[in-house]
């Protein structure tokens, strides 16, 4: 399978357990591995033919921006129903969410959850 990457694609949003992170929101980032069949758009160096980076990532930030979860795993899962029901030319995805600032009381790079799911996997979203 073909995949398209987006790597660290910044969202302001405001999930999280505490209030503070509710209501004050922080950054996110966010990668996406998107299995998607690329032969005839590297054949035909045709646009149409695969997916719009851009639009990707307008939808991600849409997602994400639509309402607070409290779990980062609600988030992205989310995240990956929506962009399986909006790009129907999705067969996989990868999703790593990461909170670069989550409040835990030590220092760390970032907490992060990573969720993969295939489009055969319907059952399962």
């Amino acid at each position: 399978m073909d995949t398209i990457q987006i790597q660290d694609l910044q969202v302001y949003a405001h999930h999280g357990v505490a209030e503070e992170e509710k209501n004050l929101g922080q950054m996110f980032t966010i990668c996406l591995e998107i299995g998607v069949d690329l032969d005839q758009a590297a054949k035909t160096d045709d646009l149409t033919k695969t997916l719009s980076y851009a639009e990707v990532c307008n939808e991600v930030e849409k997602v994400l921006q639509k309402k607070p979860y409290n779990l980062i795993e609600a988030a992205a899962l989310h995240t990956i129903e929506h962009l399986f029901h909006t790009f129907p030319c999705i067969e996989q995805l990868k999703v790593v969410l990461k909170k670069p600032w989550a409040p835990m009381g030590h220092h760390l790079t970032y907490a992060a959850v990573e969720l993969y799911r295939s489009r055969g996997d319907r059952d399962a979203w």
